[in-house]
Formats: C-alpha cells, structure tokens, sequence
C-alpha cells in the first residue's frame, strides 16, 4: 500500500531563521508565506506555513512544517483549502511536495548548507507531470530511435514538444527529479537519460529566460 511522504529538511541549527526568510523569498506565486495556519491561526512556535494557489487539476492547499528538534524540520501535512477537495488523492499530494522541494526547500536548505529528503520510493512521471506531457515523453520514448538516443530530427521534434509541454504545464519539475522517473518508468536506455535529463534542464532555463 502506497503511503504519504513526508519531507525531512536538516540544516546548521543557527540558521533556521536564515533559512525561514530564504524560503519566504523563493515563494513566488503560485507559492506564498503563509502567517497562519490552515485553519486561519497564529503560526505556533516552530511551525511554518507556505501555501500553494491552485495549478491546473491540483486543488489550492497549505503545505505544514514543523520543528522536529534543532536543525531539522519535517513537512508533515498538505492542507487542501476550504471548497476544494477534502483528502488530496496521494498522486497529487506527491506532485505538490515534489514541486516544493523543487522551488523552495531545495535551494533554500541549500543556501544554508543543508538538505531535504523526500521519503518516497520511486518517482513516478504520473505523481510530477500532467497526464498529456507524460503521453508525449511515453511517444518519444517508444518512437524513437533509442540506437542513437533519438537524435535524428524527426526524434528530436517529439522530444522537443514534450519540453515545451512541460514548460508551459509550469510543472517545475527539477531535472533529476525528472532523470528519477525516467529511470522508474525503464522507457529510456539507462546510458541515454543522464543526457535526457542535461537536455531538460537546460530547456527549462532557456524558456524561463526566454519569457516565452
């Protein structure tokens, strides 16, 4: 049976209130900080809050962080706001932690030289991507020709509309996240997905810049 992760986040303990504010700065929208709790309350003592505004099918929600000692939080729940859906399904809940550690946790433990962990077992490409940018990957996977690790133009056109796809989806996937699932999913020969997942990642930078 497939469990809810948790996030542990562990950092030098003099500066959780460096990493708190480094965290506050990245939240940029969909993302937020949020002062109360999902049901409206002061934050507690040791008790941080980022919200997420609703993106494509995934529901608006509160993601929750507690102090489990010095230097370690753990982001224990997912909050889906009042109106939406009352228990996030496990897939979405995966993709929306994925997405914080991708654009919050993870630069911003690493600015203070620290780390997250997600305790999930296998990243799937269904809990990080929209249903229709994994039927494109899945076309280029089966499509190509893997001899050459797809690197004939008609190749190529496939493998760009999936990045494309995924940019505009504003999935935020990090690319080894991304290099994780294609690993999960065995569609790509292993040797072939360290250059899938370079490939990614500088699409992504380059549209970002693009302002596309």
């Amino acid at each position: 049976m497939e469990h809810y992760p948790k996030m542990d986040i562990f950092f030098p303990q003099a500066r959780e209130e460096e990493l708190h504010e480094e965290m506050k700065r990245l939240a940029r929208a969909p993302w937020s900080s949020q002062p109360h709790n999902p049901l409206g309350k002061p934050a507690d003592s040791g008790r941080f809050y980022f919200h997420r505004d609703n993106v494509g099918d995934d529901p608006s929600c509160t993601v929750c962080i507690r102090r489990d000692k010095p230097g370690h939080w753990i982001v224990n729940n997912i909050v889906s706001d009042e109106g939406q859906v009352r228990k996030i399904p496990i897939s979405q809940y995966k993709k929306i932690l994925i997405n914080f550690e991708s654009e919050i946790a993870g630069p911003a433990a690493e600015y203070v030289e620290g780390y997250p962990s997600i305790g999930i077992s296998q990243y799937r490409l269904e809990d990080c991507f929209s249903p229709e940018a994994v039927k494109l990957l899945k076309n280029f996977c089966e499509t190509s020709n893997q001899s050459d690790l797809g690197t004939h133009l008609s190749d190529q056109e496939k493998w760009i509309a999936f990045l494309l796809w995924v940019y505009d989806d504003n999935s935020s996937v990090h690319c080894d996240i991304f290099g994780k699932c294609l690993q999960t999913a065995k569609w790509w020969p292993e040797k072939g997905i360290r250059i899938l997942v370079n490939e990614y990642d500088f699409a992504m930078r380059l549209l970002k810049q693009s302002g596309r």
